[in-house]
């Protein structure tokens, strides 16, 4: 029984045979028979409640889960190798090391975020609003020998010229070499960046930025593959200051670069299972990074960007309240504004040849911010509360904030439904018997 409402009307059924056995009026009339059915009545609740907790918390998150192949592909990464009992570990084994779950309080002072900015999803604007911010950031841009700060030994937060006061540290988290400087420099323990931004090498910095005693934070921008990929193609024939400008792709027909040409297919999977880009993707790789978004990630969608913002200024621990921050974000989410770092190209069809090529070879990545759209959704029930906590804690509660708790509220009891009297009542009653047993 996987419905909610279902559930609820199973520990309703428990909950009164257990009350049958249990009232306070069967002990007046004692005897060996009813005690004895009064202990089996009571242990088969029990046991049943037992069964329920055991298909939330063991089964239903196994559901789905793909059967594991015999063999283990040579390719996956050795940490992956290494997980006790099991082929494959649910989440990557680095990502659940270094980075707080989801469900545990964000406590922005003493959690340093990441930023995971795949490409042509959004991740420039975001940027642009925590620069606006007065955030300082740790991306390519402070490993940039123009500025002149690139080999210096000790961490220093800078402001280039022409950036309209955007701070950056003096390091280049988009590449591994970077990192390893970053780490050499204590970039987490510094204190001296609020936002970290890295790309291809995630796992890398995961893994060389973050330790036990310092644990971080994860956020994801994600776009649909499609639509992002066919924004690459045209894209980088015209990035002539971009490092992955192909000049060559100008006039190509996009089904044969799809087909023949692009090797970065499904690109998010790999990625967060530690692959290469010429490596194959399995269904066990698509399973853990499903698990490894779900239980990880503060997720965030291009199509929802104010939303997903939102959601990143809880982690960020920003007051949306102040002056400054509130400005920022009406520039770029006023009404009737819409700011964004796309280029023009060609509208490619839904269903078109040209979006069922690159569906095709990215079917694991569709899959993947399929299950990503759905988590987006569910995350907003886990976010609100820590929302709510931060705007009372910091400014009183506000419209934004009692918003957000109704509609959740609305959404939870459209869900689930609103509990009978009956249930209510019978409730109260074997709460009410529970404390008189103790005290007798």
């Amino acid at each position: 029984q996987t419905s909610s409402s279902r559930r609820a009307r199973c520990v309703s059924t428990i909950l009164r045979v257990f009350y049958s056995y249990s009232c306070p009026q069967f002990y007046r009339t004692m005897t060996m028979t009813r005690i004895r059915a009064a202990a089996a009545a009571a242990l088969i609740g029990f046991s049943a409640l037992a069964c329920l907790l055991v298909n939330e918390i063991v089964i239903q998150p196994h559901a789905s889960r793909p059967p594991s192949s015999e063999t283990r592909p040579p390719q996956l990464r050795r940490a992956l190798w290494s997980w006790p009992g099991s082929k494959a570990p649910d989440v990557n084994p680095l990502i659940e090391k270094h980075i707080k779950p989801l469900h545990s309080e964000p406590k922005p002072k003493k959690e340093i975020v990441t930023f995971w900015q795949v490409p042509r999803s959004g991740g420039t604007t975001m940027k642009d609003i925590y620069l606006c911010m007065g955030k300082t950031l740790a991306d390519q841009v402070g490993g940039d020998p123009q500025f002149g700060h690139h080999e210096k030994k000790k961490l220093v937060v800078f402001q280039p010229e022409d950036a309209n006061g955007a701070s950056y540290v003096n390091v280049d988290t988009s590449n591994r070499e970077g990192i390893l400087r970053a780490k050499k420099m204590g970039l987490v323990k510094s204190g001296k960046v609020d936002l970290i931004v890295t790309g291809g090498p995630l796992n890398y910095a995961i893994e060389h930025l973050y330790d036990k005693s310092h644990k971080g934070r994860l956020l994801g921008l994600f776009r649909h593959p499609v639509e992002r990929l066919i924004s690459s193609f045209y894209y980088r024939q015209i990035a002539t200051w971009d490092k992955g400008y192909r000049p060559q792709w100008k006039g190509m027909d996009i089904v044969h670069w799809a087909e023949n040409v692009n090797e970065k297919n499904n690109l998010l999977v790999k990625t967060l299972v530690g692959k290469n880009v010429k490596e194959e993707v399995t269904e066990e790789d698509l399973f853990i990074a499903i698990r490894t978004v779900r239980y990880r990630f503060v997720v965030g969608l291009t199509d929802h960007m104010e939303e997903s913002i939102h959601r990143f200024n809880v982690f960020m621990g920003i007051n949306e309240g102040e002056r400054d921050k509130k400005q920022c974000m009406n520039e770029y989410f006023g009404h009737g504004i819409k700011r964004d770092n796309s280029n023009s190209h060609p509208v490619i069809e839904r269903g078109s040849p040209a979006w069922l090529a690159i569906q095709q070879k990215n079917e694991f990545d569709v899959r993947l911010y399929m299950a990503i759209v759905e988590m987006f959704y569910e995350q907003k029930e886990i976010i609100a509360p820590y929302a709510i906590t931060a705007w009372e804690t910091k400014t009183g509660p506000t419209r934004e904030a009692e918003q957000l708790q109704v509609q959740v509220a609305e959404e939870e009891e459209e869900y689930v439904g609103p509990l009978s009297d009956e249930f209510k009542s019978e409730m109260n009653d074997i709460m009410s018997f529970l404390k008189n047993a103790l005290k007798s």
